[in-house]
This record gives C-alpha cells, sequence and structure tokens, in this order.
C-alpha cells in the first residue's frame, strides 16, 4: 500500500509543477535570508579576530593605556626588572595610499617565537630579521595586496599619515598561514618598532604591550599589574573579542529578526501551500480512506512530501544564501566600520554550524508549518472529507476561536515589549507576537471588509458586483492566509519605514543643532604630546586670520572610566557652540559654568542608557596619579555612536598631557564669504589635514546615515519579496483549483473579460484588505522599533514622525502585488474553453 500512496504523492506533484516550484522558492528564500545574514555576520566578527591574530598570534593579553598609548619605557621595566619574557610590543596606526587604507603595525622582529604572529611563522631567518630592522623604511606587505598594487619585492610604496609622507620599502610577502584568511593580511603593512614610530609619529610610545601568560600564571598577572602605572589596563585577548561582539549584539540580533521574520512570511506560505496541495487531493484522500487507508498512513503520506519538499528548498536556500551572504558582507562591515569599530578586510568564511543552522530552520519550519493541514486531513471521516463545504463551515468556526487566541498573543506581545526590562531579544519577540496576533485576526477582519464591499458593490453594479467579494469570503481558509502572510509583509515594511523616517529626521534635526560652526578643520593621525604643538601652531594661525572671529576645538581620545577604556570628546566651547548642545537631562544650576569650572562631565544619552548613568552620579577616570572622581552634570542627545563621555578642555590637561587637537571649528565674522575662506585657510593645511563647511559634513553625516540602513532596506524588501511569492502562489493555486467553478460561470453567460475582471477584482480586494489591515499594525510595529528595540539597541531615543506617503506606498504595495497575481489566472482562464473547464479530471 505504501508504494502506491508513494507513487499517487509524486504524480500528483509532478502535475502541479507551479505549485511545487513556489513551494520551493518560499522555502529556499526564507532559508536563504536567514542563512545570509548568518554567514556575512559572523564573518565580519570573524575579521576582527583575523587581523588581531595575523600580528597578535597567540597573545593572551594585551596592556593598554588611554592617553597618547604607553611610554615604551614600561615595556623595558616589565621585561628586564620584572623578567617577564614573553611580552610583544605593538605600534599601530592608520596610513593612506593614494586609494587605499591600511593598517601599518610595528613589531619586535626577535620576539618570543611563542607568540606565532603571521608574519614570524613564515620567516624565522635570522638574516631577513636583522634586515628588517637594520635597513631604515623597510616593510611587509601581503602577496595579495602586492598582486593587486602591482608591487613587488624591492619596490617603494608611499604611505600618507598626520606626521606627513613616508616611503616603504618591500622587502619580502607574505602568505597567510592555514588558520589566517588572506583578506586579514591584506589589510596591513608590517613594519619594525622604529620605523612604525617614525612613520605615525609615535616616538618613544606604544599602542600596546601583547603579553603570552598561562591560564594558572596568576603570580605573573599579578607583577604586571602591580608595574602598570594608574592610567593602563591589562587585559585579556578573550575579552577583547567578546567585548566586541558584545559591542555589536544589538545589531546582529536586529538583522537576525529579519531575517527570521522572512523565514515567518516563508512558513505561512509552506502553510499555505501545503493545505492546497491537501485541499485539493480532499477527494482523493477520501476515496482512499473510504477504500480502508489508515489515518496514520495519511498523516505519514503528507508529512513524507513535506521533508523531501523540505529537503529540497532548504538545499537552494543555502545556496542562494551563500550567494547573497556575498553581498551582505559589504553592507555589514560597512555598517560595523562606521558605527562600532573599524574592519580593514573582511572575507566570508563558511562554517558547518552556520549552514547546520539554515537546515534545521528549513526542515523545522516546513514541518511545523505542515502539521495542520496534515491533522485537518486524518481528522475528518471520509465522507466528510469529500465535502468541500464542510471544510469551509468547519474552518469559519474556527476564525472566531484564532480571533480569541490572536487578541491574547497581541496582549502578550505588547506585555513582552513594553515590561521585559532592557532585553532586545524579549522585544523583538513581542514584535513577532504581535504580527503574530494580528495575523490571527486577519480572516475576521478580512470577512468584515468583504461584507461591507459586497453591500456597496453589490447595489451598485448587481450581482457581478458582488461575486468577487463572496469569492473570497467563500474560500476564506486559503484566501485568509494568503492574505495574513501580505499583510505581515506590509505591516513590517511600514513600521520599519516610518522608523527610518523618524530616525532620519531626528538625525538631520540633531545635526542642523549640533554643527554650529561654519567651517570644520580636520586633524587625522595618531595623537601625541610630541605632535600637540604644531596643531597649537596651525590654531593660532587660523585664529589670527581677519575674517575668523572665534574658534572651537575638539580632541577625540580614549580615557579609562570605571576600569573601562572609554572614548572622551574633549572640547573648547565658546558661546555659540554650547548652543549645538541638546540636554535630555541636566542638573539644577548653570551647567557650562561648572562644566569649565569643576570636576564634571557630561554623558551621551547612548553611554547614560547602557552604563545605568544619572545625572548627579560620580564616574572615576584614572589619571597618571590614580582615579579621580567625575560628577554627571548633563546628559546630552547624541546619534553618533555608542556612546561616550564630554570633558572641558581645562579639566582634561588638569591630569592627562596635550595632545592636540583632532578638530577645530571655525566661526567667520558676519558677511564674509564663506567658500573664499574654505580656500584661503585650506592653503596653511597639509596633507592629510582638511577643511569642509558644515553643509558638506551634513551631507557626508547623512550619506552615512543611509549607509547605516542600506542592509535593512534591503532586507526589508527581501520580506517583501517572499511575500508577494506566497500571495502569488496562494491565488494562483486558487484560481487554479477552481477552473470548474469559473467553467461553469463561463457556460451560464459570463464572458471572458467579466471573467478577468471577477478574477482580478478578488486578488484586488485580498490586496486591499491586507493593505487596510496593515496600515495600523505597521503604526503599532514602527511604536515599538522607536520607543523600545532601538531604545535598547543603541540607547537612542527619537520623536516618532508621522508619513502619510509611506502609508499610500504600503497600500500601493498590498494592492499591486495582489492585482499582479491575478493576471495569470485571468489570461488562463479567457483561453480556457467551459467544456474544458467542466472536465472531470
Amino acid at each position: 500500500m505504501s508504494s502506491v500512496l508513494n507513487r499517487a504523492s509524486r504524480n500528483f506533484l509532478w502535475r502541479h509543477p507551479w505549485q511545487l516550484a513556489l513551494a520551493l522558492v518560499g522555502i529556499a528564500l526564507g532559508v536563504a535570508v536567514v542563512v545570509a545574514i548568518e554567514l556575512a555576520m559572523e564573518s565580519a566578527l570573524s575579521a576582527f579576530d583575523q587581523s588581531r591574530k595575523a600580528f597578535s598570534g597567540t597573545a593572551t593579553h594585551r596592556i593598554v593605556a588611554g592617553d597618547g598609548g604607553l611610554d615604551e619605557k614600561l615595556y623595558t621595566r616589565l621585561r628586564v626588572e620584572q623578567g617577564i619574557q614573553q611580552l610583544s610590543p605593538i605600534v599601530s596606526g592608520h596610513v593612506r595610499l593614494p586609494n587605499d587604507s591600511f593598517k601599518l603595525i610595528g613589531i619586535d622582529p626577535f620576539v618570543e617565537k611563542s607568540f606565532q604572529s603571521a608574519w614570524q611563522q613564515q620567516y624565522s631567518d635570522v638574516g631577513f630579521l636583522a634586515r628588517l630592522i637594520a635597513e631604515p623604511g623597510t616593510a611587509l606587505i601581503s602577496e595579495q595586496t602586492a598582486a593587486r598594487l602591482h608591487l613587488k619585492v624591492d619596490d617603494e610604496i608611499t604611505v600618507k599619515t598626520g606626521n606627513g609622507e613616508h616611503r616603504l620599502k618591500i622587502i619580502a610577502l607574505l602568505s597567510p598561514p592555514q588558520a589566517i584568511s588572506e583578506q586579514a593580511l591584506s589589510g596591513l603593512i608590517i613594519t619594525d618598532i622604529a620605523t612604525a614610530q617614525e612613520v605615525l609619529g609615535l616616538f618613544g610610545r606604544l599602542s600596546s604591550i601583547d603579553a603570552l601568560i598561562d591560564d594558572d600564571a596568576s603570580e605573573t598577572l599579578a607583577r604586571i599589574r602591580q608595574v602598570l602605572p594608574a592610567n593602563v589596563l591589562l587585559l585579556s585577548a578573550d575579552s577583547q573579542s567578546q567585548a566586541m561582539r558584545e559591542m555589536t549584539r544589538a545589531f546582529s540580533i536586529n538583522l537576525k529578526a529579519l531575517g527570521l521574520f522572512s523565514l515567518l512570511v516563508g512558513l505561512f506560505l509552506i502553510y499555505n501551500t501545503m493545505t492546497f496541495l491537501v485541499v485539493q487531493r480532499r477527494r482523493l484522500i477520501g476515496s482512499l480512506r473510504a477504500m480502508g487507508v489508515t489515518r496514520w498512513q495519511i498523516f505519514n503520506l503528507i508529512i513524507n512530501e513535506a521533508f523531501w519538499l523540505a529537503i529540497a528548498g532548504t538545499t537552494i536556500g543555502i545556496a542562494l544564501g551563500i550567494m547573497l551572504a556575498q553581498g551582505l558582507l559589504h553592507l555589514i562591515s560597512g555598517t560595523l566600520n562606521a558605527v562600532y569599530f573599524r574592519i580593514d578586510a573582511a572575507s566570508l568564511m563558511i562554517t558547518p554550524a552556520q549552514l547546520g543552522k539554515g537546515i534545521l530552520l528549513g526542515i523545522g519550519a516546513t514541518l511545523l508549518a505542515v502539521l495542520p493541514p496534515a491533522l485537518e486531513a486524518t481528522r475528518l471521516p471520509p465522507t466528510t472529507v469529500l465535502i468541500r463545504s464542510q471544510l469551509e463551515s468547519g474552518v469559519r468556526r474556527l476564525i472566531k476561536v484564532t480571533g480569541l487566541a490572536g487578541g491574547l498573543f497581541m496582549l502578550a506581545g505588547l506585555a513582552l515589549a513594553l515590561w521585559s526590562g532592557k532585553s532586545i531579544a524579549l522585544g523583538l519577540i513581542g514584535i513577532f507576537l504581535l504580527l503574530f496576533g494580528f495575523a490571527l485576526l486577519t480572516p475576521v477582519f478580512t470577512l468584515m471588509v468583504m461584507k461591507l464591499v459586497e453591500r456597496v458593490f453589490g447595489r451598485i453594479s448587481g450581482i457581478l458586483g458582488r461575486l468577487p467579494a463572496r469569492m473570497v469570503s467563500a474560500e476564506i481558509s486559503r484566501t485568509g492566509i494568503a492574505i495574513a502572510a501580505l499583510m505581515m509583509a506590509v505591516a513590517a515594511t511600514i513600521g520599519m519605514d516610518l522608523m527610518i523616517g523618524s530616525f532620519r529626521q531626528t538625525v538631520q534635526e540633531w545635526l542642523q543643532s549640533a554643527l554650529r560652526a561654519d567651517l570644520y578643520v580636520s586633524l587625522p593621525g595618531e595623537k601625541t604630546p610630541a605632535a600637540a604643538s604644531g596643531d597649537h601652531g596651525l590654531k593660532a594661525k587660523l585664529a589670527a586670520h581677519g575674517d575668523v572671529q572665534m574658534l572651537s576645538s575638539l580632541l577625540a581620545t580614549n580615557l579609562i572610566a570605571n576600569d573601562e577604556l572609554t572614548k572622551v570628546s574633549v572640547y573648547e566651547l565658546n558661546p555659540q557652540a554650547r548652543r549645538g548642545f541638546t540636554f535630555k537631562q541636566a542638573a539644577a544650576g548653570t551647567v557650562w559654568d561648572r562644566f569649565e569650572h569643576e570636576q564634571t562631565i557630561i554623558v551621551t544619552e547612548p553611554y547614560a542608557y547602557h552604563h545605568d548613568v544619572k545625572v548627579g552620579q560620580t564616574i572615576m577616570l584614572r589619571t597618571g596619579e590614580g582615579g579621580q572622581p567625575f560628577e554627571v552634570i548633563a546628559i546630552e542627545a547624541d546619534y553618533s555612536d555608542q556612546g561616550h563621555l564630554v570633558m572641558s578642555r581645562r579639566n582634561y590637561e588638569r591630569y592627562w598631557p596635550d595632545l592636540g587637537y583632532s578638530g577645530i571649528g571655525v566661526y567667520a565674522k558676519p558677511g564674509v564669504d564663506l567658500k573664499r575662506l574654505e580656500d584661503q585657510l585650506g592653503q596653511r593645511l597639509k596633507a592629510p589635514q582638511s577643511i569642509q563647511s558644515n553643509r558638506a559634513i551634513y551631507e557626508a553625516s547623512m550619506d552615512l546615515f543611509e549607509q547605516t540602513f542600506t542592509i535593512t532596506e534591503t532586507l526589508r524588501w527581501l520580506s517583501a519579496v517572499i511575500a508577494f511569492v506566497g500571495v502569488f502562489s496562494a491565488l494562483m493555486a486558487l484560481q487554479f483549483e477552481r477552473t470548474r467553478q469559473l467553467g461553469v460561470l463561463r457556460a451560464i453567460g459570463v464572458t471572458p473579460a467579466q471573467l478577468t475582471v471577477l478574477i482580478i477584482g478578488e486578488t484586488g480586494l485580498m490586496g486591499l484588505a491586507a493593505g487596510l489591515f496593515a496600515v495600523p499594525v505597521g503604526y503599532i510595529v514602527a511604536y515599538v522599533l522607536i520607543f523600545v528595540i532601538y531604545l535598547r539597541s543603541f540607547g537612542w531615543t527619537m520623536a516618532f514622525h508621522m508619513n502619510a506617503a509611506v502609508v499610500y506606498q504600503g497600500l500601493a504595495l498590498a494592492f499591486g502585488a495582489a492585482l499582479l497575481a491575478g493576471v495569470l489566472p485571468a489570461l488562463k482562464m479567457m483561453r480556457t474553453r467551459p467544456a474544458e473547464a467542466l472536465r472531470n479530471e
């Protein structure tokens, strides 16, 4: 009997190739998006670890400082006085070639071999190492970089830094060891310590010291900490990598949630398709049950079909996901570079664990989606299975139950989203529950809309005007699922559009308020006490210009706050520059007087949120003299990063060395031609220093904003495509299944043109119902995204900005997708003769 059932199953599927193909597409697209996000995100984060391993090797700890790096005498003290041998000094910074940027790494070629860094595994010859030290200006680059730049051994390259231009001679090419990818080395230029210090202007300074310490060597760690100055930290390599991953956790969760949403929409599609495959065989199943086939055999038949569909769809989805991940990797890396930390190079890395997740999700989601139709096929007795009306009447009774369940899911979703603390995952689960609850309510809403449409159009155009709405209602067991899938995708599109639009307008208003200076001079490069005098000299020249009214300045540095390396913005502010600060909270009294004359700081809103900091609390900052308490006097609105501290220049210079400036704001006298002033001041700068107007910085910042949301836009449209495939497959299958019914209409005199209007009218009404329901759902989703998810993810608060155009676009998307899905069945029926349509299969 099983062979007969399997043959019947195969024959049926082959006779419905369009439904088979669309089911596979639904599974494949859902799996592809999930796999692509997983691969791209993990590859981007792995690139950071790979770059670290390329020059740090097996180092277990790293010694870092916040203010201008480490004094190189500390390395000598640890190695000679304390006898700690497994140490590796590092000097690092970024340099530019004409069309590219690289990370310059200065190392000690004679460091202990146990570090196993990438260059050391390849070149261990003493003569070679001596050449790297003895010949000034020598460097190593990867074979991939050499090929890209058309370089060979003994060629020279010119690099630019804040310290001027320098020529480096390539003395060897690196090929990556097995554990390191080519891309990890392709963004590096490796020199000895002295060359790196000269190129970067870090004379007498180190960026960090790597250490290789056994897990049980607590005594060694204690000796190191005992020698370290108060403003220096000892960090484990694992904790650094974990901190980077924690920093991007919110971004990663949001992306994976988008991928899972695509799979959820695909799950509705799978459910719809498998329901069709069961319903279309209701007569066959009824006959088989009447002949003695057991419920378990029918159930096993349907599950077996779904399993093989899942295998095929998941395989296609993984292949598509790998291809899609190549494109997403570039977008994700760009966002990480812009918002979190720099990734010099990233290549796609595929692991069995990541593919295994895709396989489990694809197969698991398909089998989960097919359970309801499979149980429905086995639950009813043979005589009932043969009667279509019994199914629809049963579904109508079930709709009342699902409507109640939908309300409960919505309440649970709202409760979880609003009262789950700071958990991003629980907030996203709340959105999923909300969407699922609204999806369960969709059939109820659809029946209400169709009843209204039937009354209105019935009075205008008679029976033909009533038919499209009646056709939707009569097949609610299948049209309801298609409308729900389309509604979810359109609601998510509306919600994300409103969220992005609100964020865009908030950032625009913030930038317009913050950019108070007319011109901004950028002073890139490594900040050191030695270079500070040049920055002060430049500032004096700018202030002496006849058209300049006043200046402000910024130093972007890192200090140790509460035992964490923390970004700090050090400002010299004039009265006009102070107006650029928007305070969310502020202490009583005059904030700016206390900012300048007392030991106080301002924290940005993201920092306050993530560190639970309130106005009036104190933050301990490490100085060379020990910890110093700074009182928080205000919380500032900021959308530039994950949070930082703001300090006055006067307070900074009291405890930390003068490192010059990262930027200078220029305020012109009234009536001055800003373009002419920009050109004149630009002539006083040297590369890579630059000057830009506030308008140019505003436009560049908005371009960066658009770049960070490119990945979100891409995934949103992928979800919309999956939803379109879902409604397209549902409507196509629905129209093809009712060929006999439509043949009856043709036989009683309905013309091909009228039949086309009926079919397209039905699909259009389905799209209209989905669009109308998606509008309020989209607004609720936007509210939760803005005031729950993005606050928890990034610590940013923003205003909710309404946009009617988004609503119109959502309605047009739903209506247009449904109309388009009805075109092919309408064309097919126009060409089908009534006698052929009425023939029993």
